[in-house]
């Protein structure tokens, strides 16, 4: 008795060691005679059907192994169990389950960021949309102030030519009234007068003598001056004069001059008051000519124009001045050109001007400009404004 309770607390200590070493779920080849020790000389406890699932807790016991059916403890042949599919297939089925949670962790936290993604493109495009808005709004507003300021210089431009066109009649009637008072009061040219009695004692059958005929000449007031032929964008030497530029601002003044005339443009900056406007460029124009004027400072200009053809220059008390002799009219532009840079959302912008200039007929066999011819030739050559 003392021994079968010696080999039962060995068995008991054995099946916990071998319980941590060996655990595992096998399945019955056949059907197995459970037994209470390791070898056929220990009793039968128990039969196990062939295919049923047992744990084994030790398969340390040489061709023996510790199972555990049922609520049972025994022993059975080692060869007789095999591997039970079930529960690999059980565990691979919860492998591949967790590995399909896990890749689907990771496609939804992909669809997170595309969606994040998806959201920062949609901000980022709403953004440029608002912003390309506000930049056709501000154009819309820049372009109709463009086109009501163009309209009232058309406005302005039409009156002027009105006016012209008023004071050339006025000065028409005027030469016409002069015409007439010098012609009741005889102070006309008239054909030569003949000698109505003989002379030097001569017969009245005589040929009577007849007074030669008058030569009447008109005088060219320029045939002292000299002629001058310039390039398009040349300065007349007769200004002495050197153009201020800022080549920090790419901005320009475009004159276009058509087949009628020629022009000298003169292009001051305005001051405080009338005495401080400056000088700036002098540029001489060909006709039918595009002349860029460019790198113009800051500031607000105004244009003084000459039109006509044959430039002729003259030394006058010291002074060499310049002018033109044929179809020459004179005008101060009435236009304020801002030349004055604005800052914007996209950075500074810097304007830049149109100008075309021509004369066209008056009717009269003459040139008018659109304008008015409201400053003399004098004053055009002055350097002040």
């Amino acid at each position: 008795m003392k021994s079968i309770f010696t080999f039962i607390l060995l068995l008991v200590i054995t099946f916990s060691s071998a319980y941590a070493q060996s655990e595992q779920y096998l399945m019955s080849a056949q059907k197995l005679t459970v037994r209470s020790g390791p070898g056929l000389n220990f009793n039968t406890i128990a039969e196990v059907p062939q295919g049923t699932q047992v744990y084994v807790m030790s398969s340390n016991y040489g061709e023996w192994s510790a199972i555990q059916y049922k609520s049972m403890n025994g022993f059975v042949i080692t060869k007789h169990l095999t591997e039970d599919s079930r529960i690999a297939d059980a565990e691979r089925a919860a492998k591949e389950a967790a590995a399909k949670r896990e890749a689907a962790k990771a496609a939804a936290q992909a669809a997170i960021a595309q969606a994040e993604a998806a959201k920062r493109a949609a901000e980022e495009a709403a953004r440029r949309a608002i912003a390309n808005a506000e930049r056709l709004k501000r154009e819309a507003e820049a372009n109709a102030a463009k086109a009501i300021a163009d309209a009232e210089a058309a406005k302005r431009s039409k009156d002027a030519a009105a006016r012209k066109a008023l004071a050339d009649t006025r000065e028409t009637q005027k030469a016409l009234e002069e015409a007439r008072r010098r012609a009741a009061q005889g102070d006309v040219a008239a054909a030569p007068i003949e000698s109505t009695t003989p002379s030097y004692g001569s017969s009245s059958n005589a040929s009577t003598p007849t007074a030669a005929t008058m030569t009447v000449t008109r005088e060219d007031k320029y045939s002292s001056w000299e002629s001058k032929t310039y390039k398009s964008g040349a300065t007349p030497k007769s200004f002495n004069f050197k153009g201020k530029f800022d080549y920090k601002l790419d901005n320009y003044l475009k004159i276009k001059v058509g087949k009628n005339t020629e022009c000298v443009v003169k292009l001051y900056k305005m001051g405080k008051t009338e005495n401080d406007d400056e000088l700036v460029r002098i540029t001489y124009i060909n006709k039918s000519t595009t002349q860029f004027i460019r790198n113009i400072p800051q500031g607000e200009y105004y244009l003084k124009i000459a039109y006509g053809f044959e430039w002729k220059e003259k030394v006058i008390n010291g002074k060499r001045v310049g002018t033109f002799t044929k179809n020459a009219l004179y005008e101060k532009g009435t236009q304020i050109l801002d030349f004055n840079t604005v800052k914007t959302s996209k950075g500074i912008s810097v304007p830049s001007y149109n100008l075309s200039l021509d004369l066209r007929p008056s009717g009269s066999g003459g040139y008018q400009t659109n304008g008015e011819e409201n400053i003399s030739p004098e004053q055009f050559n002055s350097d002040r404004g």
